[in-house]
């Protein structure tokens, strides 16, 4: 293992790789027909998303079963209007329910017994029980507003109503805890973390570092605090971002060469020194390693 690094040129260089975000189309009809899933069941029933994550890690020969198939699981749960997308074939948000960030009541709880968000838990156990390794992927606080409220809202919301976005951000906050919590008892390995919507790349480093990234933060060791064994996995833009901000430390992770980024993965997360990893991405799990390791990170 390498010793902690502090930010430089050099170690932006070696962290610099192109994303490659959420595949466009990770279901198919096609995918479904083979697992013997239907199509919109996968978004929404435990059985059939059990069938499709084991289809694709069968066909990407992955070392992770991955849920869910869609990033609005959280912001449902929250009071976001979803449906079927005909265009994109996902869930997505039908219509805005809220036009303006001070538009955002008092939001609810998110209820575990009931909805699509039960359907994904009771999905991990299902692969829990079948000895699969499960990722369960989690949307930043932001992410989950912009799918109640247009961004450009949040956007300006940003310089005019950060106290409001930080209590609503607070809330959220709380019950991604309490859904992490919900997530480790039901099975899950690894929470892959993101809140694109605020990526450091869109906003300046100041407000990152004084907002946005500062509530990933208290997000993030809020689940760590909460949890016992699960590994958070944050995308390499939001650990890159973090680290740059000072919230974070790094060391590497040597493993044994010539396995697949999950295959390392899979191995780090055994550890029990190791609670949070990054600069890497979720997406290429089935992938030869980018740089050679895995990236232990420390939130101070």
């Amino acid at each position: 293992m390498g010793a902690a690094k502090t930010w430089n040129e050099e170690l932006e260089k070696e962290l610099t790789f192109e994303c490659l975000g959420e595949p466009e189309r990770p279901i198919t009809e096609e995918l479904c027909s083979n697992a013997g899933a239907k199509y919109a069941a996968v978004f929404s029933k435990a059985e059939d998303m059990v069938k499709a994550a084991l289809e694709v890690k069968k066909l990407n020969r992955d070392a992770f079963c991955k849920l869910p198939f869609c990033v609005t699981i959280e912001a449902e749960a929250f009071g976001a209007e979803v449906s079927l997308n005909s265009l994109y074939g996902v869930p997505a948000v039908a219509r805005f329910r809220y036009e303006r960030v001070e538009d955002i009541p008092a939001l609810p709880e998110m209820d575990f017994s009931t909805g699509r968000v039960r359907e994904v838990l009771r999905a991990a156990t299902i692969l829990r029980d079948m000895g699969e390794t499960v990722i369960l992927n989690i949307e930043g606080p932001f992410t989950v507003l912009s799918q109640l409220v247009p961004s450009k809202q949040i956007y300006k919301g940003l310089y005019r109503q950060q106290e409001r976005l930080r209590e609503l951000s607070a809330w959220i906050t709380a019950q991604l805890v309490r859904y992490a919590r919900e997530a480790e008892r039901h099975g899950v390995n690894v929470l892959s973390y993101a809140d694109p919507t605020v990526a450091a790349d869109l906003i300046s480093p100041k407000l990152y570092a004084d907002l946005c990234g500062e509530i990933s933060y208290e997000v993030l060791k809020a689940v760590e605090a909460a949890t016992e064994n699960i590994v958070l996995h944050l995308c390499n833009k939001t650990s890159v971002a973090f680290q740059k901000a000072g919230f974070c430390t790094m060391e590497r992770i040597i493993p044994q060469p010539g396995l697949t980024y999950g295959e390392a993965l899979l191995e780090a997360i055994k550890r029990l020194d190791v609670r949070c990893i990054g600069h890497g991405c979720i997406q290429r799990t089935y992938c030869p390693m980018t740089n050679g390791c895995i990236y232990k990170l420390t939130l101070k």
